[in-house]
């Protein structure tokens, strides 16, 4: 195996602490010095994923906010897709729901509609995003928030819009307006949680570039998820790996079902590459 892709939230991330489980950290440092390629593929913005790798002392490549960018170890951006602006701008009135939290992800910055502080204090009634007040204080929510009035303020290019909400009918309805709309992808990282992306956006797209820029082969790649955002790369990548907590549509593709994420059996399979490559 030349080349690890792991999500993080439910795949090898602890809750609690909002890093990398111990074990996996370890095994994913082990096999970066046996010349393995490490990249996490996830739906959080790229501020988010580096305060995890940097927080795990883990280094590698890292596929963002669902495939929207891929970045280097270094952190310099190798790939982008962005939504386009004018169709967002159309789009829009249809997100609008009273029981939904709207974000939208331009730049390496989240903006919302509401006051700062009413979208933090909103942000937890949802269930399923793992992230809580004890272990995402206000200060650090803050600084990676903005309030907008209309779309027309941002600056930089418009990656994703996210919604959430503990209504699921409410995140139905939205759905049910939007997939017949052929210039946008829609995905979802966890239950409560419905993401608007570019047509041709999401992890695997993003990974075909890498696998391209490390000149690799589809069958040197191991990738490792739990949810609905990486049922992509386990279509087109066949040694793929679904930890035990994961979606139905997950575990009937996964190649291999391994042991849940806070057993950390990524861990277990990663160990076993670096056996099999002595």
């Amino acid at each position: 195996m030349k080349l690890i892709v792991c999500d993080f939230d439910g795949t090898i991330l602890d809750r609690s602490t909002q890093l990398i489980y111990p074990r996996v950290a370890q095994a994913l440092r082990q096999a970066r010095a046996s010349g393995i390629e490490f990249c996490a593929a996830t739906g959080r913005n790229a501020p988010a994923a580096r305060r995890i790798l940097e927080g795990s002392q883990v280094e590698g490549w890292m596929i963002d906010l669902n495939g929207a960018e891929l970045r280097d170890p270094q952190g310099q951006i190798r790939a982008v897709q962005a939504l386009d602006r004018e169709l967002a701008e159309r789009i829009m009135p249809k997100l609008r729901h009273p029981e939904v939290l709207t974000t939208i992800y331009s730049g390496e910055l989240k903006y919302t509609f509401l006051p700062i502080e009413q979208h933090y204090q909103r942000y937890f009634t949802v269930p399923g995003c793992g992230k809580t007040p004890q272990n995402t204080p206000f200060s650090s929510f803050e600084a990676d928030y903005r309030q907008l009035e209309s779309l027309a303020e941002l600056r930089e290019p418009l990656f994703k819009i996210e919604m959430r909400s503990a209504s699921l009918d409410a995140l139905h309805q939205i759905r049910s307006q939007l997939e017949n709309i052929p210039e946008i992808a829609l995905t979802s990282a966890f239950t409560h949680n419905l993401e608007v992306l570019p047509q041709t956006c999401n992890k695997a797209s993003a990974l075909k570039q890498l696998k391209k820029l490390l000149d690799l082969q589809r069958e040197e790649i191991a990738v490792f998820g739990d949810d609905l955002n990486d049922l992509c790369l386990f279509e087109q990548f066949p040694n793929s790996y679904a930890v035990a907590n994961a979606k139905p549509e997950i575990l009937r593709r996964a190649r291999t079902v391994i042991a849940a994420c806070e057993q950390q059996g990524p861990a277990d399979v990663i160990t076993l590459f670096l056996e099999r490559s002595v």
